[in-house]
């Protein structure tokens, strides 16, 4: 355990939690310890899916510690915005699959960093927003544009320009987060989510999430000789032989065995 995060290992899963009462703020330090875990998962082979949750019932995260910009030093902001991008670098590096458990305030740069995982589930009770405008600031690590790619530019202007915070039902309904569920359950439904992906070939899986992460900057036919490219690149894999021969054998290919051998 470091001391703003814990870790746990479930399988082939890893649950890091945000360990700094009373509202899981994000420090300096608690994001280089945040991004040197990630590093550290992503060298790991046998685990193949994490989730970010926040300890106790009542925070994700409130976001960015704003006592360390109270004093309007331009270093100390400098420092706390590079060991955010640092820590969300980290989170996107990460080749498995990753899922945000959202128990109570996600904000701001709490919400930023469930923002960048591949998967978004948010406990019933749940609130989300990017309120930094009302304090003079403006969400500082991408949360705008990834906001407005899940939303659109409708519900990011009232989410940011507004200081609206949504509900988690409210934002399963905009597309915001990709499930809803009763108290207690994020990281239990995170876990489940987590442990599908875990059963697809590693490979494969690194292939997929890149096309779909390439797929708004590319044209279809652009798309399309991407798709072909990585395809092709597949064939022949000894991963590739193995899943299409227990495909057709109708068994397990290798790696559903292993997570199953860990259950």
């Amino acid at each position: 355990m470091g001391r703003y995060l814990s870790l746990e290992h479930l399988g082939q899963s890893a649950i890091v939690t945000l360990q700094h009462p009373p509202a899981n703020l994000l420090t300096t330090e608690c994001l280089l310890e945040l991004a040197e875990q990630f590093s550290t998962l992503a060298a790991n082979e046998s685990v193949r899916a994490v989730v970010i949750t926040g300890a106790g019932d009542k925070f994700f995260s409130a976001g960015a510690a704003l006592s360390q910009l109270l004093d309007g030093d331009l270093v100390a902001a400098e420092a706390l915005v590079d060991a955010m991008l640092a820590a969300l670098r980290a989170i996107r590096a990460f080749e498995g699959v990753t899922v945000a458990a959202i128990n109570g305030y996600a904000l701001g740069a709490g919400l930023e960093c469930a923002l960048v995982c591949d998967y978004i589930v948010a406990e019933r009770g749940a609130m989300l927003g990017l309120p930094q405008v009302r304090v003079g600031l403006v969400p500082f690590a991408g949360g705008a544009k990834l906001l407005s790619e899940k939303v659109g530019a409708a519900w990011a202007r009232r989410i940011m320009l507004g200081g609206e915070l949504v509900s988690a039902e409210t934002a399963y309904q905009i597309g915001l987060i990709e499930e809803v569920v009763d108290p207690g359950f994020a990281k239990i439904i995170s876990l489940s989510l987590a442990s599908k992906v875990a059963q697809q070939a590693p490979r494969a899986l690194i292939e997929a999430r890149r096309l779909l992460d390439e797929s708004h900057a590319l044209s279809l036919e652009e798309h399309q000789q991407a798709a072909k490219r990585a395809f092709l690149g597949l064939i022949g894999s000894a991963e590739q032989l193995a899943g299409v021969a227990a495909f057709l054998e109708k068994r397990q290919p290798p790696w559903c065995a292993e997570e199953d051998d860990n259950d």
